[in-house]
């Protein structure tokens, strides 16, 4: 017997190793092409634009809204005018909630901001919010594209400047259109608790081959909160779709992989470092690569909000409302007369 006849590898091990090897490159293979939560196209979806004639923009608010099934109360688009004239103001802010939450979620914060501006106030509503869990389900991403697109234009109809306030997804939508063609149409940004990423680092999973399965399969087919609070039952969706994350994930990821050098406009952070929704430690690393020369971030430490996410409202903490008001003030009044 040769001395190298003890290491030879006999046919048929060799045989079985080969076919291993191959199911298991298969699987590889399975497992890194699978469906993806993808994006979709970077635009709003077709819609009608709002009327550039401000004295028409309540009835085509109105009939718009009327036409919307299951709609909770107080959570419908709307005008708080700064005058009975309903005339143009020097500034209009605009307020952009987060996902599955209403206009409700930290008022009466963009009033309180508008009032002290002399400003309109335009409240939007993203599409199958204030509604039902079967119209969260329906919503995409380019939906909710389409509806900051449309309430930055009623803004610019409602004031000489826009002020764009949004909490949460809202901020990452915000973020969106900072970066885009139409970014100048907006003079200063404020985000509250901005979404970059979960708290919960799992979610990730769902922008992964094969994600919406696995996070179907961990979740269930719907999500459910169960708040004793009717406000909260009125503000925020309490069941929705597990599906309905999968759009607002891939807009996350899609935003968070933008270039954010891109984003210019004057940008008013706040957030806090125990936020139990959100990644505070994302919030700063993106607010790192944001290209505007006129931006700043605040930790807000004075809210008792439970959670940490919301900071501020009737419904989260009313004490928190008229500081958060006030720092916001503070810093437009601290920008650049141009």
């Amino acid at each position: 017997m040769h001395s190298d006849d003890m290491t030879t590898t006999p046919p048929t091990v060799s045989k079985f190793l080969k076919v291993l090897g191959g199911i298991l490159l298969v699987l590889i293979a399975v497992a890194l092409l699978g469906p993806g939560n993808a994006f979709g196209p970077n635009t709003p979806s077709p819609r009608t634009s709002p009327p550039s004639d401000i004295m028409a923009l309540d009835d085509w608010l109105k009939a718009s809204e009327s036409a919307t099934p299951h709609l909770r109360e107080g959570t419908h688009k709307g005008i708080v005018w700064a005058r009975s004239d309903r005339q143009v103001t020097p500034w209009s802010v605009v307020y952009i909630h987060g996902f599955s939450a209403t206009r409700l979620e930290t008022a009466p914060l963009a009033d309180e901001v508008a009032k002290a501006l002399g400003a309109n106030l335009f409240y939007t509503r993203l599409t199958g919010h204030g509604q039902d869990a079967e119209s969260m389900g329906k919503a995409s991403a380019q939906d909710w594209l389409a509806d900051t697109q449309e309430a930055i234009r009623i803004g610019r109809t409602l004031g000489q400047k826009v002020l764009v306030i949004s909490c949460s997804t809202g901020s990452t939508l915000s973020t969106w259109f900072a970066t885009g063609p139409d970014a100048a149409m907006v003079n200063a940004m404020v985000f509250i608790s901005p979404n970059f990423g979960l708290k919960n680092k799992l979610s990730e999973i769902i922008n992964y081959p094969w994600g919406r399965q696995i996070a179907t399969l961990a979740s269930g087919d719907t999500i459910r909160y169960n708040n004793t609070d009717p406000r909260e039952a009125q503000a925020w969706t309490q069941a929705y779709p597990t599906s309905s994350l999968f759009p607002m994930m891939a807009l996350v990821k899609k935003v968070r992989d933008s270039d954010l050098s891109a984003f210019k406009t004057p940008l008013f952070v706040l957030y806090s470092a125990a936020d139990q929704t959100v990644d505070p430690e994302i919030i700063k690393e993106v607010y790192a690569r944001i290209g505007s020369p006129n931006k700043a971030i605040d930790a807000v430490t004075y809210s008792q909000s439970k959670g940490q996410h919301v900071l501020a409202g009737d419904i989260r903490d009313p004490s928190s409302t008229q500081p958060m008001a006030q720092s916001i003030l503070q810093w437009l009044s601290g920008l650049p007369s141009s």
